[in-house]
């Protein structure tokens, strides 16, 4: 399951929902006709009765959710999908989700460490990697990162010198 956004608040007296995707771009709508909801590994499904969306933000309508207090214990909640239901990445771009867990290697095959978070900061990510009992930032760029294999989770690197020592947190 894919954390994809958040539940906001209740929205009116049935039971509906104001949810914020955090890339609804990338959601793929049509089709889309359960959601889950709650926190990692407790998140419960529901069917969508109805669904709008407006940018970033939607009304939704679940089954079994029918009451403004009903809606409201859900406040606060992520909201889930399957991979599934994700547009498939542009060539050369990837998800947060298909990075983290990456192991990463020199081009030689040098164990590095494995990817933990990822950094935005405008244009330019930074993979956290995990690496010998203290983390590294690694930018994540075609450059320094030259190789992504997310099938096999791994991440070829080619890193300038001193880069794994400078960029210690």
């Amino acid at each position: 399951m894919i954390n994809v956004g958040k539940v906001l608040r209740s929205q009116g007296k049935n039971g509906e929902l104001r949810l914020r995707f955090y890339h609804s771009e990338a959601i793929q709508f049509s089709g889309l006709d359960r959601l889950s909801i709650g926190r990692e590994g407790e998140a419960r499904e529901y069917r969508i009765e109805s669904l709008l969306t407006r940018g970033k933000a939607a009304h939704v309508k679940l089954e079994s959710v029918d009451s403004l207090a009903s809606a409201d214990r859900l406040v606060g909640f992520d909201v889930f999908v399957t991979e599934d239901k994700l547009k498939p990445a542009e060539e050369g771009h990837f998800y947060v989700f298909q990075l983290i867990g990456c192991l990463v290697l020199t081009q030689e095959g040098e164990r590095i460490g494995r990817v933990i978070d990822v950094l935005s900061a405008g244009e330019a990510d930074s993979l956290v990697v995990e690496s010998r009992g203290r983390e590294v930032l690694i930018p994540f760029h075609a450059a320094i990162c030259p190789a992504v294999d997310v099938a096999r989770r791994e991440i070829r690197i080619n890193p300038p010198a001193g880069l794994l020592d400078l960029n210690e947190i």
